[in-house]
C-alpha cells in the first residue's frame, strides 16, 4: 500500500503482562520513530500503550492520544507527546482512531483492544473501508483468537494480515492490496453497539451464533461491562462448540494478565440454551479496580 504516514496502534494498558509483550511494546515504538511514522494510540501512560507512545516519543515521533472523558482511562493520560485528543465516549475515541489511521496494527491486549479490532474487521466484512488490520501475533498470544474469526461465517479475510513479529509488520503492510470497494467517508454510517449494549435494561446479552458482528458486540460488551458501564448478563450458547476457540483465547489472556481474573465470572457459555437462561438471569454483581488488578498501579 501506498501512502503509509499514520498508524493507529491497538494494544492493551495492562500493566502486569510479561516482558516479551512490553519488549515488544518498546521495540514497535522505535520503529515506528525509526521509519518516519506517526502514530495514534489510546492516549494512556499505562501497560502497553504507555511504553509504545513514550519509545516513540522519545525517538522523535509524532505521537497523538485519544482518551475519552466519560471513562476511567482519562485518570491516566500520558503527558508530554505531541498532541492529546479528548472524546466523550468510547465509540467516540474508536472512530477518531480509525479515521486518522492509514493502517492499524493490533499488539497483544485484553478485551478492548479485540473490541478495537473487530470493529474493523465487522465494517470490512461490510466493505466500509479499505484499511488494513495487521495482528502482531507475539508468541502465539492471537492464535486462538485468529483461529476463531477465521472459522465465523461472515469474515473478510482480505483485511486481515498476521506476522509474528514487529520486524513483519511494514513489509507486510507495503505488500498489503485494498479490497476493490468504494468507502463511505462518512463515518456517521459506520455501526458501532455502545449505546445499544448500555441502554438502561437487564435484559441479558445473548450470542447465539458465531459470526463476526455478533463477536464484536459481545466482545464489546464484555469490554464495557469491564469498565462498569453496565450490568447486563452477557452469554455464548456453544451449541456444536462453535465459541471454544474464542474462549480459550479470553482464558489465555487472563493467563496473561491483559485482562484480570475477575473479568472471567463477566460471561457464561454453555451448550444447552435452557441452562445458559437460567444463568444469564441472575447476573453476577462484580467490581474490577482498574488500578490495582489491571493497569498495575
Amino acid at each position: 500500500m501506498n501512502d503509509l504516514n499514520m498508524l493507529t496502534v491497538y494494544l492493551g494498558s495492562s500493566g502486569h503482562c510479561r516482558d516479551i509483550f512490553k519488549d515488544t511494546a518498546r521495540q514497535f515504538g522505535a520503529l515506528i520513530a525509526e521509519k518516519g511514522k506517526s502514530l495514534v494510540y489510546g492516549g494512556m501512560d499505562t501497560g502497553l500503550m504507555g511504553i509504545l507512545a513514550k519509545t516513540a516519543h522519545e525517538n522523535g515521533a509524532d505521537v497523538t492520544g485519544i482518551i475519552p472523558l466519560k471513562l476511567k482511562d482519562s485518570e491516566r493520560i500520558l503527558k508530554g507527546i505531541t498532541k492529546t485528543i479528548l472524546v466523550e465516549e468510547l465509540c467516540d475515541r474508536k472512530k477518531q482512531m480509525f479515521k486518522m489511521a492509514d493502517a492499524v496494527v493490533t499488539l497483544p491486549g485484553g478485551f478492548g483492544t479485540a473490541d478495537e479490532a473487530l470493529e474493523l474487521l465487522y465494517w470490512g466484512s461490510r466493505k466500509l473501508h479499505q484499511k488494513p488490520v495487521v495482528f502482531v501475533n507475539i508468541d502465539g498470544y492471537w492464535d486462538e483468537f485468529i483461529d476463531f474469526i477465521n472459522s465465523t461465517a461472515d469474515f473478510n479475510p482480505a483485511y486481515l494480515i498476521i506476522v509474528n513479529s514487529i520486524d513483519e509488520v511494514f513489509p507486510a503492510l507495503e505488500n498489503w492490496q485494498a479490497p476493490e470497494i468504494v468507502p463511505s467517508d462518512a463515518l456517521a454510517r459506520f455501526p458501532h453497539f455502545e449505546d445499544e449494549i448500555c441502554r438502561n435494561t437487564s435484559m441479558p446479552i445473548i450470542i447465539d451464533e458465531a459470526t463476526i458482528e455478533n463477536t464484536y458486540y459481545a466482545i464489546c460488551a464484555l469490554g464495557l461491562r469491564q469498565l462498569g458501564k453496565h450490568e447486563r448478563s452477557i452469554g455464548f450458547l456453544n451449541k456444536n462448540k462453535q465459541f471454544d476457540k474464542l474462549e480459550s483465547w479470553i482464558r489465555h489472556a487472563a493467563k496473561e494478565r491483559f485482562i484480570t481474573e475477575k473479568c472471567l465470572q463477566l460471561f457464561a457459555i454453555e451448550e444447552d440454551e435452557d441452562t445458559l437462561m437460567r444463568k444469564s438471569r441472575a447476573p453476577v454483581r462484580i467490581e474490577i479496580d482498574l488500578h490495582n488488578d489491571k493497569w498495575g498501579d
